[in-house]
This record gives C-alpha cells, structure tokens and sequence, in this order.
C-alpha cells in the first residue's frame, strides 16, 4: 500500500484545496446564479453519462488489458492509440445516433421542462463537443493511473474545473459576459485540458502513439472486444442507475432545480475526495493480482480500501450532517437552496454505501467474470430512469435524490454478491460495525448540543465535536490501522 498510500495522500490535499474553492463557490457563488450553474451542470453530466459508450469503454479497457500491452520498448504496443481510437469510433456512432433522434430529444425537454423550457434546449447542443474533449481527457487521465500518477491528471481534470466554473458564473453573474461567452469559455478549458494531458503523458515518456496492430492475435481481439461490448454497455447502464440524477431534474423540472440539486450533490460528494483518489491508485492493482490469480494480496487490497473509505466517510458526512441547518443559512438565496437539505442526505448515505463497499465494481469489471454484472446493471440502469420519471414529477428534487439512493444501494448489493459468489472474498469486518455505531454515537451526542444562534459558531462547535469524538473512537479502537499509522506519521513529521 506504500505507493497507493502517497499518491492519494497527496491526491487528497489537491482536492482538498480543490474542496475549500468549491465549498466557497457552493456557499457564495452558486447561488447567485442557478440557472447558469444548472445549465453548467446538465451539459457537463452527458459527458459524465455517456463515458462508456462514447469511449466504447476505452476507459476500463485501459486498466483492464494494460498488463497485457504493458512493454516500456515497445511503446506498450501502441495502447495509447488503441485507446484514443476506441473513443473516436465511439464518439462517431453516438454522434450519428443522437443526430438521427435530435428533434426527438428537444421535443422531450421542452415538453417536460416546467419553468425555462427553452434555455436547456437552445444549448443542448454544446454538450456534444464537451463531451468529446471530456471523455478524452479522462481515459488519458485513467491511463495515466497505470503508472501510479493520478495527482496531475486530477490538478488538470478536476482541480482547474473548480477554479473555471464559478470564475465563469461570477463573470455571468455580474454581467461582464453573456451565458453563450461562459459555455464557450468552458468549452475551450475542456480542450485545453486535453491538449496538457498529452503534453503531461510526452513528459512521463508515456505517450506512445504508433498503433501496432500485429500485436492484436484473434484471441486478444476477441477478448478486446468482448470486454468493448460489456464496457460501453455496462459502464453506460451503471451511469444510468448512479449518475443520471442532475440531467433527469433538468430535463423532467428546470435548469434552476437542477441548479440547486447541484449544490447539495455537490456538499454530499465532498465525501468522495478519498474514494476518488483510492480508487485510481488502486485500480491498476487489482487488474494486476487478478491477472495473477493472488487472492490473498486481493483480499487484503479489498478490506483495507472499504474499511479506509468507509471511516473517512462517516467522519466526513457525519460533520456535515450535524451542521446541515447552519450550512444552508449562510448561503446566498439561503431560503431558495435550502429545499437541497434532503437531496444532501440522501445522496450523501449513498457516498457510505459506495464507499463501505469498496473494490467490488473493479473486482468484477476487471476480472473473467465481467459479464455476469451486465445483465444487473441495465435492469438497475431502467429501475433509476422510471425512479426518476416517477419521483421527480411527484417530489422534485427529492425524488431525484431518493432515486439514486435506491439504484446505488441495489447495484452495490449485487456486486458485492457477485464478488463472493466468484471469489469468495467480502469487504466487511468487525471495524465496519464498529464504525457505523461510532458514528452514531458521535451523532447522538452532538445532537444535544444546544445551538448559539450564530451559524459558523454552531458549525464550529457540533461539527468539531463531531470530528473529535468520532475521530478519537476510530484512532482508540484501530477501525483502520493504515489511518492510525498515517497520524503518527504525520504526528511524528510535524
């Protein structure tokens, strides 16, 4: 865990830099302008959604057959090109099919819209070349994960979006520039950020783009494309049961709501800082033991990401949570946002069960077994777009949130099902109790806490009651000897 541990430690302060100008932008910007964020956010989730079937799963064919490519000499037999190519025959078809149904889909969002029918619409169409620049970026990003760099493919992809975006609103938001200039000047970031990963990949000595196509023998194309299928289908149907929830408010209610669900998704996704940064570290790992069939190190692997995750999660949630009054109250439009309060609490329990769950999904995407989590998948992917067209009509926003709850929490199951059935390997522990009761408990005692009056002064006591009681449980009890240690470290260093 040494090179996995570094690189989301340092992965982790990025984006908790990344966190505070978001957090800022959440509090004091956003709210200053809902439609624009709104209409920020539903573009940029198509390339979000569409991932794996503009990519034809180029994104998990990168970890997936890169130990079978992986030669330094050769270029690693031309993968890189074999990737980009993936993506552009992906992009070419979705393209033709969404050009062939366009009347179909606007017609779609102008009669479903309720308020500001016409502004989703008349932009709709910049989500394409957003999308092209985006899925590019992120499969280079998660090629580059191979060899253990994820810390600048995240200060380019992630990082420089939440420096952009409000930059962008506040231009919109005072009237400097016009909406069709801020969607524009998000369009050129996605390209530049595109043109610095291949800049970045150069530098690594990485960036091998001769194809070779003599290295594919008919197995290994059949294999490729096998897990091509199961990637673009797959991975499509596991956007759709966890991530269609923004496009579905602003597509079903308005580019405003979809605004402020936004701003709650996006509190609740704080949470998801170390899942992101584990995750690309590890990765590359578990396609690695996979390949060698060591289930031990892979056990091993599994339980200490759920039980790190899952600690960092309850600590995180738990301190917003408690404090989830005062947060709303001092932001901007405080009375218009706060209908977010639930959308924070339910997409917020659906950050733990992803994160408690750990490695499954890799566990079954990069294994022989990928096949048996397709047929799951779509059946969730359908149960979350008729959650969404039935609950969001009937409860807004909420419903969106209620949605992806059950969708996240069902997928989850049935993965981790999957995973002990074909491995006979689970994530969960004694610790994993342990850690959903102190959090409890550490909720229960600051729920008693009287408040001052004052917003920040309440946020500062019972959320950092919260943080030392529940902090203090999981360092006596051991719930995560790596996080133990990396306090003494750091305790030790400073």
């Amino acid at each position: 865990m040494g090179v996995i541990r570094r690189q989301t430690l340092k992965y982790s302060i990025v984006n908790l830099a990344g966190l505070m100008i978001g957090a800022f932008s959440t509090l004091f910007i956003y709210p200053h302008a809902l439609e624009a964020n709104g209409l920020v956010q539903v573009l940029q989730s198509v390339g979000m959604i569409g991932l794996p079937i503009f990519t034809l799963g180029a994104n998990t064919v990168a970890i997936r057959f890169f130990p079978r490519f992986q030669d330094k000499a050769s270029g690693h037999h031309g993968f890189v090109a074999l990737l980009i190519g993936l993506c552009c025959v992906g992009f070419v078809i979705s393209g033709l099919l969404i050009g062939v149904f366009w009347p179909q889909i606007v017609h779609f969002m102008q009669s479903r819209a309720k308020t500001g029918g016409d502004l989703l619409p008349t932009y709709f169409w910049m989500a394409l070349p957003l999308a092209f620049f985006y899925v590019l970026g992120v499969v280079l990003g998660v090629y580059s994960s191979n060899f253990k760099r994820i810390v600048v493919p995240s200060l380019l992809l992630d990082f420089s979006q939440k420096i952009i975006v409000p930059t962008l609103l506040i231009a919109v938001w005072q009237q400097w520039i016009s909406l069709d200039m801020a969607l524009w000047g998000l369009m050129t970031h996605a390209a530049l950020v595109l043109v610095s990963l291949i800049f970045y990949l150069r530098w690594l000595k990485e960036w091998h783009w001769k194809p070779q196509p003599q290295f594919l023998d008919a197995a290994l194309r059949r294999e490729l494309l096998q897990f091509v299928l199961f990637g673009a289908l797959g991975g499509f149907a596991l956007q759709l049961a966890s991530k269609v929830d923004i496009f579905m408010v602003g597509a079903l209610s308005s580019v405003k709501a979809a605004g402020i669900y936004s701003i709650a998704a996006y509190i609740a996704a704080a949470i998801d800082i170390p899942t992101k940064g584990l995750y690309a570290a590890s990765a590359s790992s578990v396609a690695q033991y996979l390949a060698i069939d060591d289930r031990q190190a892979l056990e091993s692997l599994y339980k200490k990401v759920s039980i790190n995750l899952l600690v960092i999660g309850v600590l995180l949630f738990g301190a917003t949570w408690t404090s989830v009054d005062n947060l709303f109250n001092i932001m901007s439009n405080s009375d218009e946002v706060s209908i977010g309060k639930y959308v924070l609490l339910y997409i917020g329990i659906s950050r733990l069960v992803e994160m408690g769950t750990g490695l499954n999904n890799y566990m079954m995407y990069y294994s022989k077994y990928y096949g048996y989590a397709l047929v799951s998948l779509c059946v969730l992917a359908v149960v979350n777009i008729s959650l969404n067209l039935w609950l969001v009509p009937k409860l807004g926003i909420t419903g969106a949130a209620i949605a992806t709850l059950i969708s996240v929490t069902s997928y989850n199951l049935v993965s981790v099902s999957l995973v002990w059935f074909k491995f006979r390997l689970q994530p969960f522990s004694r610790q994993t109790l342990y850690t959903l009761l102190s959090g409890l408990l550490a909720y229960a005692v600051v729920f008693f806490i009287p408040r001052t009056g004052y917003d920040l002064l309440d946020i500062a006591i019972r959320s950092g009651l919260y943080v030392l009681i529940f902090g203090s449980l999981a360092f006596y009890l051991r719930l995560s000897p790596d996080l133990n240690e990396m306090v003494k470290r750091v305790s030790r260093e400073s």
